[in-house]
């Protein structure tokens, strides 16, 4: 009825897709009932865009813009139904919220849509609010990137939430904090497969191509400098001013994509050349320097020396959540050959080790970490007796009297979401974090302000915690009142943000030393 094009019902579908992501409650059928009961409406709203980026319609555009908005809110005023009122003021201020968009672009490799957003003017976003946000549009992916100021970086990753924006405003709100260091506000970025691929190789074969999508995404509407000058992207209107400073980072499931990433940088011509995404071939391997888990070993230490005990000549044990292949967690769990792993769960499996040889067991995890492998390659002749590996699909885990022992349960055997939460309440010296997810909350808390619903089932509260210090290697391990809570109560912790900064420390380093130098080197 309204006798749209298709790129024009894909930009409302995008912009609804977004609209979500801020919780706007209706399912996709109830808001294509409801769009269609207004089609005028509906058609005054795609000239409204047309006029505010067409990049052909320039005379007159802020009148025009301006005559258009007025009739859409006395259209709108006019409406009687709530839910129809909701969905289209939220369109109408979502356009008007919009900063710049890359829908005129005649270059994109692809059909996708990007809009960067003034959060400041989106009247219905949930706090804490940011300075911008770059929204992504794909039918197969979206995504998002959040940006605490002008001056701003860091990672974007792969989520596996449908609320994947609540997960990266939390974690650009810990960034905010870290990226203080040496750059004034921190930025997070992620995206979120919409269609399941249940073959894992496949799946990641798909999440490296619709990566690509989103940091295309993002540079389309991303101004350059050249020869010192700030140029704004071609047939891109541009509702803010110079904003030439984009800096991305490695994070989950996108490790391995920083060198893909600065080779985008550089077919756009991009001034920041591989300095756009740290890490790569000519950045810091964070995984040989370990500088994450490095780092949060030093406030470790600090938190056991605390409590009369010194790592390098006492044994100490240890519950963990991660894997010997990664990152965080592997490093973490080579740096001390007196460590007794007893227990450790990642997204695929639980390893459980009731009394460990520290020597064995150090040495098989060095194996892993240089093997990048999990734990379903250890070898489970160095576990100690009644020690095993099991799947986290399995309906149930069978317990040896040793592993009984070291869970405090008589039960031969229980569901894994039962284990799970029974190794989070070990009576250990160290809970190292260095996996992914946030399983400790305050006692008065719901799962819902802890903001990771794919943990609702294994998460515990603080007063539930028996282990003697918490090391943060990964970020939001718990909630911040779950901090204090356990803090409160005698548990010896810092706050995620301390832990684990020194990783964010050196890619802003790497950064800015690129941004330095670059330039001496282009010129030879």
């Amino acid at each position: 009825p309204a006798g749209l094009p298709w790129q024009a019902v894909d930009m409302f579908r995008a912009y609804l897709g977004y609209a979500r992501q801020l919780r706007l409650p209706y399912t996709t059928s109830r808001v294509q009932t409801l769009l269609m009961a207004r089609p005028t409406l509906l058609t005054t709203l795609w000239e409204f865009f047309q006029t505010r980026f067409g990049p052909d319609r320039v005379e007159k555009r802020a009148q025009k813009s301006k005559a258009l908005a007025d009739q859409i809110e006395t259209q709108i005023r006019g409406i009687n139904n709530h839910d129809l009122d909701r969905v289209y003021r939220t369109l109408f201020n979502l356009m008007s919220s919009t900063l710049r968009t890359n829908f005129y672009r005649p270059d994109r490799t692809e059909h996708y849509i990007s809009f960067k957003i003034d959060c400041a003017s989106v009247k219905f976003m949930p706090s804490p609010r940011l300075v911008y946000e770059i929204y992504v549009h794909h039918r197969d992916m979206e995504g998002v990137h959040l940006r605490g100021g002008s001056i701003a970086r860091g990672g974007i990753r792969w989520s596996d939430r449908q609320d994947y924006r609540r997960e990266i405003l939390d974690l650009a709100t810990t960034q905010r904090v870290k990226n203080v260091l040496i750059v004034p506000e921190g930025a997070k970025g992620g995206f979120y497969i919409k269609q399941p691929i249940p073959d894992r190789a496949e799946r990641r074969r798909r999440a490296d191509e619709l990566y690509q999508i989103l940091i295309r995404g993002l540079l389309d509407v991303t101004d350059n400098v050249i020869d010192g000058k700030v140029v704004q992207p071609d047939r891109v209107v541009v509702h803010d001013g110079k904003d030439p400073y984009l800096v991305v980072a490695a994070d989950k499931g996108t490790a391995h994509l920083s060198d893909t990433a600065n080779g985008i940088s550089r077919d756009y011509g991009f001034w920041l050349d591989d300095a756009f995404a740290s890490g790569g071939s000519n950045g810091y391997d964070h995984k040989k320097v370990g500088i994450t888990a490095r780092g949060g070993w030093m406030t470790v230490r600090r938190l056991f020396r605390e409590n009369g005990l010194e790592p390098e000549t006492d044994n100490f044990t240890v519950a963990g959540i991660g894997d010997t292949g990664g990152d965080v967690f592997g490093n973490g769990v080579i740096e001390h050959p007196t460590m007794k792993l007893v227990a450790a769960f990642n997204h695929l499996h639980i390893f459980l080790d009731p009394n460990p040889d520290p020597k064995k067991s150090y040495d098989e995890r060095m194996r892993l970490f240089e093997a990048c492998k999990g734990w379903d390659a250890y070898d489970t002749s160095t576990l100690s007796e009644g020690g095993g590996i099991f799947s986290r699909q399995s309906k149930s885990i069978p317990l040896t009297p040793q592993i009984q022992e070291l869970l405090g349960v008589l039960k031969d055997e229980l569901p894994v979401d039962t284990v799970i939460r029974l190794i989070l309440r070990l009576n250990v010296d160290l809970l190292w974090n260095g996996g992914i997810g946030t399983y400790v909350k305050a006692s008065h808390e719901t799962h819902t302000d802890a903001g990771d619903p794919p943990n609702d089932h294994v998460r515990v509260n603080a007063s539930e915690l028996r282990c003697r210090a918490v090391g943060e290697g990964g970020n939001l391990g718990l909630t911040q009142a779950a901090r204090v809570e356990f803090a409160l109560a005698g548990g010896n912790i810092n706050t995620d943000f301390i832990d684990n900064s020194g990783g964010v420390d050196m890619s802003d380093h790497e950064v800015n030393l690129k941004i330095l130098l670059n330039p001496m080197v282009s010129e030879g």
